[in-house]
């Protein structure tokens, strides 16, 4: 009971959150973005709570949860007279019978079915891969048990002989390890309820938002095709971070995008604060922060106006910041890995190449993600060379792409080699790219067409 407390009250948060920024977002946005905002949230409390010293415990964490609940809502009750005003006004008509057709109906069933076996394939294995029981799991589980993150066990020196070295868990920004520990703390037997839940709201809010542009069919046909990914729908289920992270460096992506093309500053906010989580997983999500703010600022310079590249930036960077601080204070460091200084190695080029070229035209990982998306360049060249259309979300997604390769240039592979690294790793972080990819396919001005007319034809 208390499990099913604390994630009530976790979703209950992210909606919160949501209606603070704006109450003007779909039921099915609001849906899928309550728990992926709350667990963010919530692990953000739980350490500001940890840094003054607060025990992380399942009564002082929900507390503290409540607490924040009742500051979010502050602006609701204050309002509370224009909010039930609102409600009160006719629906538009959206969800009318004639919004749907049996072609969304086969794909969204198809989309319940197979995530239902997804699900239960989560709950029912424990987590047994060799990177979440030597980190993540291990440290949320861990944490739960002495309560705290600043101070942890595994952290010392003496204890972990070798925590101090290159590679090590003890930098890893520690979002996926705290919300691990948190339904620890609430009674959980297994942490996979987290990648469970998240990649289910994840689900739920990129049918969503797609919706927005590409229509309710439109929205089910690629949201389905995403899911059905064999590689990232594999590790949906693992307790590792790389899904959660692509979850939400891809709907930050997603919803900044919305932002450039349809200017509401609802899209501004939530997509720089789920920009914001994306860091909070791995810090590897710089490249997508980096990628963002090089087209804001070309869209700020041509317009003079910054104030939305500065909110962004800040909102961003935040999280990252705040877990920089917490390690500085509390001595949580291991040797650097990053290489500062230019060089240059053919060699080492070479193979990130190599590896990346692989990744790429991998269908057995990433299924027709990177085919559809090649396919849907040749078919939107005209509009995209003419008109433009989905420009940034291109140019994020290719500049997004170098930034990593560099990233994985300036590297200095201390703890593995670089191959073992391109292979393993970097295959995971393609995760991140896969719904973007889709997300392209959907909403380019060529899919748009025929998926209203496919619309209005079925409807009729």
């Amino acid at each position: 009971m208390l499990l099913y407390t604390g994630l009530i009250l976790t979703a209950l948060l992210g909606y919160s959150l949501l209606n603070l920024i704006s109450r003007k977002f779909s039921w099915v946005e609001k849906l899928g973005l309550s728990f992926l905002l709350g667990i963010a949230l919530q692990t953000l409390l739980m350490l500001i709570m940890d840094a003054i010293y607060i025990p992380l415990t399942a009564t002082s964490t929900m507390i503290g949860e409540v607490a924040l609940l009742l500051l979010l809502n502050i602006p609701t009750l204050l309002h509370s007279k224009e909010i039930i005003a609102e409600i009160k006004k006719p629906s538009s008509g959206c969800c009318k019978p004639s919004s749907f057709n049996l072609v969304w109906l086969l794909f969204v069933g198809l989309t319940v079915y197979f995530e239902y076996m997804n699900f239960s394939k989560c709950l029912y294995f424990p987590a047994f891969d060799r990177d979440s029981l030597a980190g993540f799991e291990t440290i949320g589980y861990i944490v739960a048990q002495e309560h705290t993150l600043r101070g942890l066990s595994l952290f010392q020196g003496d204890y972990m002989p070798g925590v101090h070295g290159p590679g090590s868990y003890i930098t890893y920004a520690p979002m996926v390890q705290l919300s691990y520990a948190y339904v620890y703390l609430l009674g959980a037997t297994t942490s996979k309820l987290i990648p469970g839940l998240i990649y289910l709201f994840f689900l739920i809010t990129f049918y969503g938002c797609t919706s927005r542009i590409a229509g309710k069919m439109g929205a089910a046909i690629i949201t389905f095709f995403v899911l059905i990914t064999p590689e990232m729908m594999s590790f949906s289920s693992l307790s590792m971070t790389n899904v959660i992270h692509a979850v939400y460096a891809s709907l930050g992506v997603i919803y900044l995008t919305l932002w450039l093309k349809e200017r509401e500053q609802k899209d501004l906010w939530l997509g720089s604060a789920l920009l914001g989580a994306n860091m909070w997983c791995r810090t590897e999500g710089i490249v997508f922060i980096g990628a963002v703010l090089c087209v804001m600022l070309v869209d700020a310079i041509r317009k003079k106006q910054y104030k939305s590249l500065i909110i962004c930036t800040a909102i961003s960077l935040l999280p990252a910041l705040l877990w920089v601080i917490f390690m500085k204070i509390y001595g949580l460091y291991a040797e650097g890995i990053a290489i500062i200084t230019p060089f240059y190695d053919s060699e080492k080029i070479n193979i990130i190449w190599t590896y990346m070229k692989d990744h790429w035209t991998n269908t057995t990982f990433y299924g027709w993600s990177f085919v559809a998306f090649a396919l849907s360049l040749l078919v939107n060249a005209w509009f995209l060379i003419k008109k433009r259309d989905n420009s940034p979300l291109l140019i994020i997604i290719l500049l997004a792409s170098v930034f990593y390769m560099i990233v994985l240039y300036q590297i200095d592979y201390k703890w593995d080699s670089i191959q073992n690294v391109l292979a393993y790793s970097a295959k995971r972080f393609m995760f991140c790219f896969i719904p973007l990819l889709w997300y392209f396919v959907a909403t380019n001005q060529t899919s748009v067409y025929l998926f209203k007319r496919l619309e209005k034809y079925l409807a009729i």
